[in-house]
């Protein structure tokens, strides 16, 4: 049998408030269309290699965690997502090397629920989020890297099961807007895409499926 996830007071408020810290990785699908798009218009790939606008990503993160009332709780999650794409022009003598690294430090408020053995979480929250965007091509030498900064939101269910009194396993579904704006050059110039004249913008859709683990300390 498992132990119950929260003691109570006899006035039923929790005895003791936990804080935890929750570490793992996930997978999910990714969508920036202006990437896409401008991938496509420099590196020319071949047909089987064009960029569609979804794409899967990897993710991981950390999440420290406090119990602030009764059923709810606040945690400070730091996530990095990582995309990378290698790709062969369609003459087949130029290779390109895409790739950024998304990071995202998120304010969460969650509403919790507990059960024997379990704890069911629901929450939001929304942080600073910034990019670091590098492209390089093979046969020139060349490499260039690009940044932005802006607002991201988050929507998520998280799910513990206890295995013992301070260890938990954790899954969870996380939906993310990340409005970053313009990708700028170390000069503060904007990337523009000169196929389609626009700016590059790092305005992106993920949704991924995270696993880890929770220890309460």
């Amino acid at each position: 049998m498992h132990e119950n996830v929260q003691a109570q007071s006899s006035g039923g408020e929790p005895a003791n408030r936990f804080f935890n810290i929750t570490v793992g990785m996930g997978v999910g699908a990714h969508s920036a269309p202006s990437v896409a798009d401008y991938v496509n218009a420099v590196a020319q790939p071949r047909t089987g290699q064009r960029l569609d606008e979804f794409t899967s990503v990897i993710e991981f993160f950390v999440a420290p965690e406090l119990q602030m009332a009764e059923e709810w709780s606040a945690a400070l999650e730091y996530g990095l997502l990582l995309k990378g794409y290698t790709l062969d022009d369609q003459s087949g003598y130029l290779r390109s090397d895409f790739s950024y690294q998304v990071h995202m430090p998120t304010l969460l408020l969650q509403y919790v629920l507990f059960g024997d053995g379990y704890r069911l979480k629901l929450g939001g929250g929304l942080g600073y989020h910034f990019v670091r965007f590098n492209q390089s091509y093979y046969a020139y030498g060349s490499e260039e890297t690009f940044h932005a900064g802006g607002v991201g939101l988050k929507l998520g269910a998280v799910g513990n099961t206890q295995f013992d009194e301070t260890f938990f396993g954790s899954i969870g579904v996380d939906l993310r807007w990340d409005f970053l704006g313009a990708l700028k050059r170390g000069d503060g110039s904007e990337v523009i895409d000169r196929v389609t004249n626009t700016v590059l913008k790092m305005n992106c859709f993920t949704l991924v499926v995270k696993f880890g683990v929770m220890f309460q300390l």
